[in-house]
């Protein structure tokens, strides 16, 4: 019988876990504020999705003037539709212009775009910071963190909060030690912050690292948070072919001629060209899928092609050339990266697209300082559940990892002052084992290896969970999340990043289990058997009572 044993114990005042922006900004912010920290990452200091390279530039939205502080709000409840807190909305209005100053302090060199295009989603302009070359920013990252002595574990993967009384003791995580074989870290802190990504690679086809795969978030709730909005989950077009991965620009549409098969037939052979050029318009203005917009045909017909025929991996646009002959900003410096990094030329080249996963409006639910409903726990970036709500403006998610970061380490430097460990380390410690030694699941006959349980959890999730979705589909997509479960033992691939993917199983029920509930079509959550949106508006709320999943809906009043 596998037993998993702790075998090494480290101290802190605040454990961190997480490499990319936010984790970083957390760094930074804890040591200004002269707290104590560890900080630990699944692979590398300046990683996760916020560093993904396959993208040209990335965006920060900010508040204006004082005058744009109303009109934010607007388009930020308008975009969120009742599934936001409007107090994370009003912190972030008022303090954005302000975070933004972080990013330069964790090694980017962040510049202000020059033209007027409003944000995805944004009905009014504002200022929007832009940075981009990932890999020189991560060297000066790690720079940075040496020189204020940031104590680091890189190849590190979290497996567990250890709480008491509602109120974190310590986590473990595991680290290979030289010779490959997994090492178990109990370390006893009192504050924790996750910034460790969303959801977005629990799916085949996703604009995220690798190694990011949602298995926080059952974490968090085996702790005691709660999690919400998991069903809006934005999925933008990006590149099957040329190249695979690469973020496709979504106001290129604005150009482009045709939607066909392999074979070169058209998509949408029965919509007259007047119609298809209003459509593709309208569709450029934004990324992520929406049931919001008439144009939402676009996207639905695109993911209907695909699932009825499997063997196709995408669909095929033709452009115009008038294309590269517009020289909006936002245009040239996407389309120049696009030739000069990624060797595309749109003309050139056969382009194909589909949907893929992208990032998460969703997570644990915090309040306004980023603290979860567990004392000491907090959550920042993609795996909290921020300003966003049924859709998201564009700009804001790395505008709410500063926000919410500076906001979580000041509450961390008031927390340290009162507080006190109910629990001994060696009790934290068993307790900890005791928790994980019970994900040995002896009557799986070890059926299926990690690697397994994770492709197929990918290539489920990306066929019946996308943006075409029915409640006949998530029900068997969820038969099959179970089965996967019951064939797998953890702790046997646990060399293997076992118990992490578990996690991520875990975590992917609970986002089908929530696209069942929400009978209704909102923003990022479509359902074809329930078209139109609900009446009423709720917020649901997936907690752990008595070891069970709980899912309640909460109503809310929708701000207009």
């Amino acid at each position: 019988m596998i037993t998993l044993r702790i075998t090494q114990t480290v101290k802190t005042d605040l454990l961190i876990v997480g490499g990319g922006i936010a984790g970083l900004s957390c760094a930074v912010e804890a040591h200004k504020k002269q707290i104590p920290h560890i900080l630990i990452t699944k692979t590398q200091i300046g990683t996760g999705a916020s560093f993904f390279p396959l993208k040209a530039t990335l965006g920060i939205q900010v508040t204006g003037d004082e005058s744009d502080k109303t009109r934010f709000m607007q388009d930020i409840q308008a975009a969120a539709q009742g599934m936001n807190n409007p107090k994370i909305v009003k912190a972030y209005i008022e303090e954005s212009p302000s975070a933004v100053n972080l990013l330069a302090e964790i090694g980017f060199q962040p510049w202000k775009r020059q033209d007027n295009r409003p944000a995805c989603f944004a009905q009014y302009s504002r200022p929007i910071y832009l940075i981009k070359d990932w890999k020189e920013a991560a060297k000066r990252a790690k720079a940075i963190l040496a020189k204020q002595q940031t104590q680091i574990f890189e190849q590190a993967t979290l497996l567990h909060i250890v709480t008491d009384q509602n109120q974190v003791q310590g986590a473990v995580f595991m680290q290979a030690n030289a010779q490959g074989e997994p090492q178990y870290i109990f370390c006893q802190t009192s504050q924790i912050i996750l910034a460790s990504g969303g959801i977005a690679g629990l799916y085949k086809d996703n604009l995220y690292p690798a190694d990011v795969i949602g298995s926080s978030h059952f974490i968090a709730l085996q702790a005691g948070a709660t999690l919400t909005n998991l069903e809006y989950i934005q999925f933008i077009p990006s590149f099957i072919e040329p190249k695979y991965k690469v973020l496709f620009g979504e106001h290129t549409l604005k150009y482009c001629t045709a939607v066909e098969d392999e074979k070169g037939n058209s998509l949408f052979e029965e919509v007259s060209t007047h119609d298809f050029q209003a459509m593709m318009s309208q569709r450029s203005a934004y990324a992520p899928f929406s049931v919001d917009f008439t144009c939402v045909t676009f996207d639905l017909k695109m993911m209907q092609y695909l699932m009825a025929n499997p063997n196709a991996e995408g669909v095929y646009l033709r452009y115009s050339s008038a294309l590269y002959e517009d020289k909006e900003e936002f245009y040239t410096v996407y389309l120049d990266w696009l030739k000069n990094e990624a060797d595309i030329d749109l003309l050139r080249d056969k382009v194909s697209i589909a949907p893929f996963a992208h990032s998460c409006n969703g997570g644990i639910e915090i309040d306004e300082y980023a603290q979860s409903q567990v004392k000491g726990l907090f959550a920042v970036g993609e795996i909290s559940s921020c300003i966003e709500g049924a859709n998201r403006l564009g700009g804001n998610s790395v505008g709410g990892s500063l926000v919410f970061v500076k906001r979580a380490i000041q509450k961390i430097a008031e927390n340290r002052s009162h507080f006190s460990f109910s629990l001994d380390e060696q009790s934290a410690i068993q307790q900890a084992e005791t928790q994980l030694n019970q994900l040995n699941n002896q009557t799986s006959q070890n059926a299926l290896s990690a690697s397994q349980v994770l492709s197929h959890l990918r290539l489920v999730m990306s066929k019946f969970a996308n943006v075409y979705r029915t409640g006949t589909h998530l029900k068997q997509l969820l038969e099959q999340l179970i089965n996967l479960e019951h064939q797998f033992n953890p702790l046997e691939q646990a060399k293997y990043q076992g118990i992490e993917i578990y996690y991520a199983l875990k975590t992917a029920q609970l986002l089908v289990r929530s696209m069942l509930i929400r009978e209704e079509s909102r923003g990022a959550h479509y359902r074809a058997d329930f078209p139109q949106k609900a009446a009423d508006t709720y917020r649901l709320r997936v907690r752990l009572h008595n070891a069970e999943i709980v899912i309640q809906k909460l109503a809310v009043a929708e701000t207009e």
